[in-house]
């Protein structure tokens, strides 16, 4: 398997068997349900080392995932722990801000989760990293995933038997 690339938001050790990669953008209900499921099913394959987490808010061209971008532009990717904390909570509330103006979503940035006012430069280069990832990997839609390497397919609406169905495979598989 090559390397990973775009690993900003990682949970579990470097020396899993099983990396699972999942393209995600805070504005699609689709990702947040994916994200929701994940955060259920999977801490203990990660705590158990069998499996390591990366999350890439891909900032995918789509005028209903725009406010996504900008949150993933405001996000502090140096601090994944507590990036994935307010992650959490930003899909848990997402009905209530992906359809508010920019602006406003600025405003709840900085009010609720301390993000600064500007979005942080270095967040540029990398969406464009994470975008030319995706273009590299034919990911036309998010959610996204890959299970070292190899795209899984999902299905919608998303239903957490079939998540859990695919990582359990893959865990099986290591025996």
């Amino acid at each position: 398997m090559t390397a990973i690339k775009n690993k900003y938001l990682t949970k579990g050790s470097d020396d899993a068997p099983l990396k699972l990669e999942a393209f995600l953008n805070l504005a699609c209900p689709g990702s947040a349900a994916f994200y929701n499921y994940a955060k259920e099913i999977l801490p203990a394959y990660i705590e158990n080392g069998q499996i390591q987490y990366i999350v890439k808010l891909y900032d995918k061209p789509r005028e209903e995932l725009l406010p996504g971008t900008l949150v993933h532009l405001a996000l502090d990717y140096s601090k994944p722990e507590e990036t994935f904390q307010i992650i959490d909570k930003l899909y848990a509330t997402q009905p209530e801000w992906r359809d508010l103006p920019d602006k406003e979503i600025k405003a709840l940035l900085i009010r609720e989760y301390n993000q600064q006012q500007e979005e942080r430069k270095e967040n540029t280069a990398i969406s464009l990293s994470i975008t030319g990832e995706a273009i590299e990997r034919d990911v036309q839609g998010v959610p996204t995933i890959f299970i070292n390497g190899e795209r899984k397919a999902l299905t919608f609406p998303l239903q957490e038997e079939q998540v859990k169905t695919i990582i359990e495979e893959e865990v099986a598989k290591l025996k």
